[in-house]
């Protein structure tokens, strides 16, 4: 089965140096509730981004692949960030990360040593889109650059 685990994904790390600036994202402060732009029918998720004045990001992602109607993989992963400018862009760097695995019936545990190891050195920039309390977040990893997806957001006024 292949997983796209977009939110594993999602902290994709950078290959090259370059300096970054910690910066604050006054403009999309608070809570995002996002969804990807294009789902797939084997799959369905959402992602909560919480943007503090510090520097940080908590994040919540939820998602759940299916086959034949039939669920083959449920988990919810919890990743703190900090994010930092990158000339025009951001990029979010994982501190922690925890998961939570609702359903897993074939076994696949996405989540070994081996994999959570390869999450700790991801990276991911993203571009976001803002227009009143909605924003597309242009998104790509550093292993794929040229790959972008896009999460549509609302921002959470109960934030």
């Amino acid at each position: 089965m292949r997983l796209r685990m977009s939110g594993l994904l999602m902290l994709a790390g950078i290959l090259g140096s370059g300096s970054a600036v910690a910066s604050p994202l006054p403009v999309i402060a608070g809570k995002w509730q996002c969804t990807p732009q294009h789902e797939r029918p084997d799959e369905q998720s959402w992602v909560t981004y919480d943007f503090k004045p510090d520097g940080t990001v908590k994040s919540q992602e939820w998602v759940r692949y299916e086959k034949q109607e039939q669920t083959q993989l449920e988990y919810q992963l919890f990743v703190d960030y900090r994010y930092v400018a990158k000339e025009s862009d951001y990029m979010l760097t994982p501190v922690k990360l925890s998961r939570e695995i609702i359903q897993d019936p074939n076994h696949a545990d996405p989540f070994d040593y081996a994999a959570r190891r390869d999450l700790t050195g991801y990276r991911i920039f993203f571009k976001p889109t803002l227009k009143d309390d909605q924003a597309i977040f242009d998104m790509w990893y550093h292993i794929t650059p040229e790959k972008h997806f896009f999460m549509q957001c609302r921002h959470d006024s109960v934030a």
